[in-house]
């Protein structure tokens, strides 16, 4: 318990395939990987928008404090990368978190004596508005166990977020698989 606060971060601040696209109104998830798991399934990070030269957007992720040599369209901002089970797509996928606020509400989470470890809960994020109107609630659900099915796919994914950093594919077949981390409780929760 408590694990995000420790996370050392800058001072200033439909379906996605892989990844989560926080869509209007409820989006329910279940964090199941882990800072400690190998390789691990929450990474934070810094991640800038580049456009190449055929006119491109592309995301360039790198860890805070790291140097690179890119120009970027907009300021970088932090991110929080995990591997979810997204009950709306019935699989795991990767969520990444820009939103200073969501961020900061899976710390107090995390650190909070009656949640705690975040793979314990549901998650669910409501989003309202769209363009620079959106907003976004996070709410915990109350600490029940995985389903047999969430720990079937748990077991059998392989995906490594390190991936992020590199602009690899973290779905690509070479991918490890991300063991669940020993800690002070076995998994599955």
């Amino acid at each position: 318990m408590g694990k995000l606060s420790n996370i050392k971060r800058p001072a200033s601040s439909g379906g996605g395939g892989n990844y989560v696209k926080l869509l209007e109104g409820e989006n329910k998830f279940r964090i199941v990987g882990d800072i400690d798991d190998t390789p691990p399934g929450f990474i934070v990070g810094m991640v800038g928008w580049t456009t190449n030269d055929e006119g491109q957007r592309r995301p360039v992720r790198y860890m805070d404090g790291e140097s690179v040599s890119v120009t970027f369209d907009e300021k970088p901002k932090e991110f929080f990368a995990m591997l979810v089970w997204n009950y709306a797509e019935k699989r795991i996928q990767i969520l990444e978190l820009t939103q200073a606020g969501l961020k900061d509400k899976l710390i107090k989470l995390d650190a909070d004596a009656d949640w705690g470890d975040p793979r314990k809960y549901d998650i669910s994020i409501m989003r309202d508005g769209q363009g620079l109107e959106t907003s976004y609630v996070m709410t915990p659900k109350p600490h029940k166990k995985r389903s047999e099915e969430i720990n079937a796919a748990v077991k059998a994914m392989k995906v490594n977020l390190n991936a992020l950093f590199t602009g690899d594919d973290p779905f690509a077949e070479e991918a490890p698989s991300a063991e669940p981390s020993g800690g002070d409780e076995p998994a599955p929760f």
